[in-house]
């Protein structure tokens, strides 16, 4: 009985003993050194980016007068054209006219109405997303969505905002630009760019932009932005039509293509 005992007591040494070194082989081989060749390498996303400028001084833009909106102060800026240091052109849309697969999924927007202008005063929207509208003044705004095509113009949403801090919600589910205007104020004006596409940028106030994300290819980008040249004073004002630019980018796998535009 005894010596049956001792075999089994060896049988499970020489098991432990076994299992205990296929633990240590597995462990050691888990923590060498892998070869660079055993690794597959995904190359980085490439990018477009670039500035928009305005070629020369900046023009100097009339103001409208707030005369009998106290709320608005004396003069506001149609806020048409916005060139910082530099000659850096804010609140230029950029988006790729051919893009890759990919879905827009954007930060539902806030628009801001505040000291009698819209702030921001260009953003971008996914389609089917939500956009709220803030009324942060001491009085009435009368909130005026345009679906804009060309010449045409179309009304989405048309509702007032008599109260300070009321906020109302608005559901974008046409893609393409929105003009966004107050029927009290005239010369607030903003836009909305409502989108599938992913591959969109707004010029920050430096002028510059980056749409980052694309594989190697060649895309049509294209540059719009409102005009600022004013046609009309009578009424609300009228100004000429959007200038657009495309141009033709090539890019490489994990590197950055350039675009520079020129306003003027």
């Amino acid at each position: 009985m005894q010596s049956q005992d001792i075999s089994k007591t060896a049988l499970l040494s020489k098991r432990d003993i076994g299992f205990v070194l296929t633990i240590s082989l597995i462990t050691s081989i888990g923590f060498l050194p892998l070869s660079k060749h055993t690794v597959p390498v995904t190359p980085a996303g490439g990018s477009i980016s670039g500035t928009v400028r305005f070629a020369g001084p900046a023009p100097k833009l009339p103001h409208a007068k707030t005369t009998g909106f106290e709320m608005c102060g004396a003069s506001h800026s149609y806020d048409r054209l916005i060139v910082g240091k530099g000659g850096g052109v804010e609140y230029t849309l950029i988006y790729i006219a051919n893009p890759p697969a990919g879905r827009a999924n954007f930060p539902a927007p806030t628009l801001t109405q505040e000291g009698c202008g819209y702030k921001p005063h260009m953003l971008i929207a996914s389609r089917g997303s939500n956009v709220t509208f803030l009324n942060q003044d001491p009085g009435l705004h009368n909130v005026h969505g345009y679906f804009v095509s060309g010449s045409e113009r179309s009304t989405l949403f048309n509702f007032a905002q008599p109260t300070q801090g009321q906020q109302s919600v608005q559901q974008l589910r046409k893609a393409g630009m929105v003009n966004v205007e107050c029927d009290v104020h005239p010369w607030m004006s903003s836009w909305i760019w409502v989108t599938d596409n992913p591959y969109v940028a707004i010029t920050k106030p430096d002028g510059s932009y980056s749409i980052e994300g694309l594989p190697a290819g060649t895309y049509n980008l294209v540059l719009w932005h409102e005009g600022w040249k004013m046609t009309s004073d009578a009424g609300r004002p009228q100004f000429s039509g959007a200038v657009v630019e495309q141009r033709q980018v090539t890019v490489t796998d994990g590197a950055a293509g350039n675009a520079d535009f020129e306003l003027k």
